[in-house]
C-alpha cells in the first residue's frame, strides 16, 4: 500500500494556530471519517485549511456510495479538526481513533516510521 502526502492551499485557516516549528516531535493519529461520496472532496478541501491535517488513505465502498477516510492529524489537534468536520459537513460518521504506529501496523507496516 502507498501512502500519498498531498496539501491543498485554499482560503483562511480554519484550524486555530498554525502549525508547530520544525524539529518539535508531535504525536500524530489517524481518524477514520466516512462520508457520502459527494462530500469526499469537501472534506479533503475543508482538512486543507487545517495545519498538518490531511487524508492518507481513501477507501470508496461504491455499493453504499460512500467513502471512508483515513485522517492523519497532531493529537493535540483532534478536538480542532473534528469540529470543523461536524460543523461544516451535513452528514458523516466519525470511526476510531487510533496512533499513527497502530496505523501503520494495522497496514502490515511492522517497522513503523
Amino acid at each position: 500500500m502507498a501512502y500519498a502526502a498531498y496539501r491543498e492551499t485554499v482560503g483562511a485557516n480554519l484550524c486555530g494556530a498554525p502549525s508547530a516549528e520544525h524539529g518539535q516531535i508531535r504525536k500524530l493519529v489517524v481518524l477514520d471519517f466516512t462520508v457520502p461520496s459527494r462530500d469526499a472532496f469537501a472534506v479533503r478541501r475543508l482538512l486543507a485549511n487545517c495545519p498538518d491535517t490531511g487524508v492518507v488513505r481513501c477507501v470508496p465502498r461504491p455499493h453504499d456510495s460512500l467513502v471512508r477516510l483515513e485522517i492523519q492529524l497532531p493529537a493535540d489537534r483532534v478536538p480542532e479538526v473534528m469540529q470543523v468536520l461536524m460543523s461544516s459537513l451535513p452528514s458523516g460518521e466519525m470511526g476510531t481513533l487510533t496512533s499513527w504506529r497502530r496505523h501503520l501496523t494495522d497496514h502490515g507496516l511492522t517497522h513503523g516510521f
